[in-house]
């Protein structure tokens, strides 16, 4: 996706856009100065660190806003994106010229933020309990409620997911989730094919996850 230069838009923002499965919709180091709005699909924002590792910070659901950079003072703001946005599935996507939001816009923009912070620290939360095989049942039943998730004609639950996003969203290693991977497959709980994996035991999947994956981030919070 072509990233527009602040002020480009018209007055009539929001401006609608598509992205393609594996787009990338703006890249870390890229000058921000615009405002995105997401309508379907699901969007993954993560950093390169120096070491070259893929870190997945947060997921934007339908509904959520990113590139909220763009909406600091000018003397504060980062001239460049921290972080790039990459469309997990096909999206469509608003874009905003932030100078233009209604007072409205903003309060929408304050709850949504506020809402991805919260799930942000679950994320974080569930990265610093249990061991690689926690994280990774909890990271594929987090996926499993998002756009990534669906049901087969047998209304089994499958989530779209690769070894490599797995590792990225759970802090580990392609190699390390492959292995947890195969282990979760030989115990029954799910079935692996090509870029999916079917989640055959719900209930078992939730108990190794150790805990009502909604119950953690009121704890981290008292």
């Amino acid at each position: 996706m072509t990233s527009l230069p602040p002020g480009s838009l018209s007055t009539d923002t929001p401006r609608k856009t598509r992205a393609a499965r594996g787009e990338v919709i703006y890249r870390q180091g890229e000058r921000c100065g615009l405002l995105y709005r997401a309508d379907t699909g699901l969007i993954r924002l993560f950093q390169v660190t120096p070491r070259g590792r893929t870190v997945t910070l947060r997921h934007v659901l339908p509904g959520d806003y990113f590139g909220e950079a763009c909406l600091l003072p000018s003397e504060q703001a980062a001239a460049h994106y921290l972080y790039s946005a990459e469309a997990l599935t096909p999206a469509s996507l608003y874009i905003y010229d932030p100078a233009l939001l209604a007072e409205r816009e903003l309060i929408d923009v304050s709850r949504s933020i506020g809402q991805q912070l919260r799930r942000a620290m679950l994320h974080e939360v569930h990265l610093q309990s249990g061991d690689l095989k926690h994280r990774v049942v909890r990271y594929l039943l987090e996926l499993s409620d998002t756009p990534l998730g669906a049901e087969d004609s047998d209304n089994r639950l499958f989530v779209r997911a690769t070894h490599e996003l797995l590792a990225e969203g759970s802090g580990s290693t392609r190699e390390s989730v492959s292995k947890v991977v195969t282990d979760l497959r030989d115990a029954g709980l799910i079935e692996t094919g090509y870029r999916h994996i079917t989640l055959l035991d719900l209930v078992a999947l939730r108990s190794l996850a150790g805990h009502d994956l909604n119950s953690d981030l009121d704890s981290a919070a008292s």
